[in-house]
């Protein structure tokens, strides 16, 4: 039997590699008193003081103040946004690596056991041919001269044709099973260089992920601290508080997003419904369906208990920190989240990825249309087949998520534009 050239596989899951530590970095980054010098384009306190004096200034400056607050939040919305995608990439590059180690490790054991067919058809061969060895000493011709004895001969003679031809057959099986275990052989060593290829761009993508949610941390960070700042000028410009101004800071930015997702909610059902009668016109027949194919059937309702189940586990979740990679119980990231609610519920929706429970819910027809949505459902942030982002659809325009740096588990309207959808409970 042939040596086992597989060397046994040390994987390392993505929530190891990214440190809650730093989510104490962000709370501890937040807390620090008088926060970062302020640039050249901040207003100082002798700024805002002016200002007062005059109510055009005063305007401009609350303008100034917003604007500042915008850019800021913007920065740091980019920032988070760029390490949830290079973290997302990280994950699937694990997940690609795992595979090749599953892959590698089956090939090889197949290999070795097709070595050891091989070795035995090798010795059944080898018998074989000693035999006809021992049995091609024998002159056949000359014993038929002295002995007379040609029936007896012509027997024996059919019996070393037989005995070729079963050696022939034995023969071709040792050279088959040697071939099907060098192929396998092969394959394996195959594996093995991808999984070395991919856990080396693992590590590399580490680095990039690592890299992307420093980034991620300092901008939210930044956000926090000068943000403070800013609030504390704007209330006293208008004689208000800065917790207020925050508070109505906060509540703006809902509002928008609320508009935001009814409006592109809009433009994918408007969108839907062009390509629909799209497809309707080209099959004929006056925009009628002229035996066409027929609409996609509306999707399975689904279970009740299960969504639930799952939408209670993540609201016990409400309030607690986010960490890249994080999957509980007291940190999380948002396909942790889904990917344990779920399970919670007996469900399972793929693995630690939001890319592939999108991909794994697909492929078991559990695609919605984002028009279809109702509660329980998963909705995916993303494009190109490649997702960064997932929450669990509470209905009524909310959803439930981890969402990134600074901002814990919570229920928040659906921002931006969801790109797909999957019904995990149908």
């Amino acid at each position: 039997m042939a040596e086992n050239r597989t060397r046994p596989v040390s994987r390392v899951k993505p929530a190891t590699v990214f440190s809650t530590v730093a989510i104490g970095a962000v709370t501890a980054s937040v807390t620090v008193v008088g926060g970062p010098a302020l640039a050249a384009d901040y207003p100082s306190w002798s700024d805002i003081e002016q200002a007062k004096q005059n109510e055009q200034t005063k305007q401009a400056e609350i303008a100034k103040l917003g604007d500042l607050l915008a850019q800021l939040r913007q920065t740091a919305d980019a920032a988070v946004e760029t390490s949830a995608i290079a973290a997302e990439k990280y994950r699937n590059t694990v997940i690609a690596r795992d595979e090749a180690a599953d892959r590698e490790e089956r090939l090889a054991k197949k290999a070795d056991e097709a070595d050891a067919v091989a070795e035995l058809s090798r010795m059944r061969a080898g018998l074989i041919a000693a035999h006809l060895a021992k049995t091609a000493g024998t002159d056949l011709g000359a014993e038929l001269a002295f002995s007379g004895d040609a029936d007896g001969l012509l027997k024996q003679l059919g019996l070393a044709s037989k005995i070729g031809e079963q050696s022939k057959s034995i023969a071709d099986r040792a050279t088959a099973d040697r071939n099907t275990a060098e192929s396998l052989r092969a394959q394996a060593e195959r594996a093995k260089a991808e999984r070395e290829r991919l856990a080396k761009a693992a590590e590399e993508q580490a680095d990039v992920a690592r890299q992307a949610a420093d980034a991620a941390l300092a901008a939210v960070s930044e956000q926090e601290q000068r943000s403070q700042e800013l609030y504390a000028q704007l209330a006293a410009l208008k004689d208000t508080t800065a917790e207020l101004e925050r508070e109505r800071d906060a509540g703006i930015a809902q509002e928008a997003a609320e508009a935001a997702a009814r409006k592109a909610e809009a433009d994918r059902l408007a969108a839907e419904e062009a390509a629909s009668h799209a497809n309707n016109g080209g099959n004929g027949n006056g925009g009628g369906s002229g035996g066409g194919a027929s609409p996609n059937p509306a999707p399975a309702p689904p279970d009740a208990g299960a969504v639930e189940t799952a939408i209670w586990y993540a609201s016990q979740q409400l309030g607690k920190p986010y960490s890249l990679g994080g999957a509980g119980p007291d940190v999380w990231d948002c396909s942790g989240l889904t990917l344990k609610a779920y399970g919670y519920a007996g469900i399972s929706i793929g693995t630690h990825s939001a890319t592939n429970q999108y991909r794994t819910l697909a492929n078991r027809g559990k695609a919605v249309s984002l028009r279809d949505i109702q509660r329980g459902d998963l909705l995916f942030w993303g494009g190109g087949g490649d997702y960064y982002h997932v929450a669990i659809y509470l209905g009524g325009g909310q959803i439930l998520e981890a969402p990134d740096y600074g901002k814990p588990v919570r229920i928040w309207p659906i921002w931006g534009s969801p790109s797909a959808a999957a019904r995990p409970a149908s």
